[in-house]
């Protein structure tokens, strides 16, 4: 009597392996905080930390079904597709951690510079994280579509998290709002289209984003553009 075993190959790639230890730094200065301090004050950045995790988790959802083996039917494509519009709902909240800098003037003068260091080290993986689900959105969209198109939706993808940071930052929405309360979402969104603030918000970060990801597109090695099948 013979058994079939089945193997299950799963590969860490370089690059989301440096956003984990990233990530856990970030959460090791929080939890020594939190222990020093006796204090839960600074620990709501391990749930935007997850949050910023969650398009990432979608962009490598959509490539594994990209790159798997069987051909692209028009229904996987409506999946991937559809994947992709999760990314984009999740996408706003990486940079957004950028935007919880301004909460470290209500924090302990005594111990300001270990906030100071554990702020920047969330924004940074916050970041981090984002460009490179960015980056992996990017990848499936040059599979689907042309090289133009996908700069577009790219494009357009980076503005739309920039109003997103602002609706979150600003008049506190959330990804989730968008089931749960979407014609008001909807409304209030038109509304503050309106408003300078979410004008100035929106173009200043798609700038950042931007200019970032080009940046990382520069600074990346050609050959990690085959990378396939790698999470």
């Amino acid at each position: 009597m013979t058994s079939n075993k089945i193997s299950i190959s799963f590969t860490i790639s370089r690059a989301t392996l440096s956003l984990v230890l990233l990530t856990l730094l970030c959460c090791i200065l929080l939890i020594i905080r939190a222990v020093e301090t006796q204090q839960v004050q600074g620990l709501f950045l391990l749930w935007n930390l997850f949050l910023a995790w969650m398009p990432l988790f979608f962009a490598l959802v959509a490539r594994r079904l990209t790159s798997s083996t069987s051909e692209i039917t028009k229904f996987k494509e409506i999946l991937i597709y559809s994947t992709l519009a999760f990314w984009l709902l999740f996408f706003p909240n990486s940079p957004y951690i950028i935007t919880d800098l301004i909460h470290l003037g209500e924090y302990n003068s005594q111990i300001l510079w270990f906030d100071t260091v554990g702020f920047f080290i969330a924004a940074l993986a916050g970041m981090a994280t984002g460009l490179y689900s960015l980056y992996i959105a990017h990848q499936v969209l040059n599979c689907l579509t042309t090289s133009i198109i996908a700069w577009v939706i790219v494009s357009i993808s980076i503005i739309l998290s920039g109003f997103g940071l602002y609706l979150g930052r600003f008049v506190r929405f959330n990804s989730w709002d968008l089931f749960t309360n979407p014609f008001y979402l909807l409304r209030k969104s038109l509304q503050e289209l309106q408003n300078p603030l979410a004008m100035q918000t929106t173009m200043v970060f798609t700038l950042v984003v931007m200019v970032l990801y080009i940046s990382m597109i520069i600074l990346i090695p050609n050959r990690h553009a085959s990378v396939k099948n790698v999470a």
